[in-house]
């Protein structure tokens, strides 16, 4: 009898532990939900079109495995992948895919003509990420997600900003 006590006891502590943690956990997913990142973008907001958008990944892909890709044509492929992204909410998998398109058209702008280039490579990663599995849409990458887009993108920006201010100088 005692040792069915002693258990019941235990199972209550048990949930009540297990309440506490999940009330914890939900006050966590709240408060990384509603963080919002302030910073200088410069885009212009313009609709999202996924159709543009799938084909800018093809071309981008294609335009990585180019020794020396058109550079007006990368500035114009980042620029444009930095207006949706102005556009949309981080969070939803248009929001990751503006982002990456971005990232992969400056990392090529950045990259050199060496095939162990590390730029290249990263433009060929988030190329990848950016295109969505066969069959399958691409996946909200959640709130914690959507901050780990928003600071590529204030990223993307400010580096964007300091080869402005470079080419200027040159």
């Amino acid at each position: 009898m005692r040792s069915i006590f002693t258990l019941a006891g235990l199972l209550v502590v048990m949930v009540v532990v297990l309440l506490l943690a999940t009330r914890e956990t939900r006050r966590d997913i709240d408060a990384v939900r509603s963080v919002t990142l302030a910073g200088q973008n410069d885009a212009v907001a313009v609709p999202f079109d996924a159709d543009a958008a799938a084909g800018l990944a093809r071309r981008l892909g294609e335009l990585a495995d180019w020794p020396q890709p058109p550079r007006d044509e990368l500035r114009d492929a980042a620029a444009r992948a930095a207006g949706w992204a102005a556009g949309l909410a981080p969070g939803t998998a248009e929001y990751h895919l503006a982002v990456n398109l971005r990232g992969a058209a400056d990392e090529l702008l950045a990259a050199s003509e060496s095939p162990s280039d590390p730029h290249g490579a990263r433009a060929r990663r988030r190329i990848s990420q950016a295109e969505p599995e066969p069959g399958r849409p691409g996946a909200p990458p959640g709130p914690i997600g959507g901050i780990r887009d928003k600071i590529q993108d204030l990223q993307q920006s400010h580096q964007e900003q300091l080869q402005q201010t470079e080419q200027e100088q040159h």
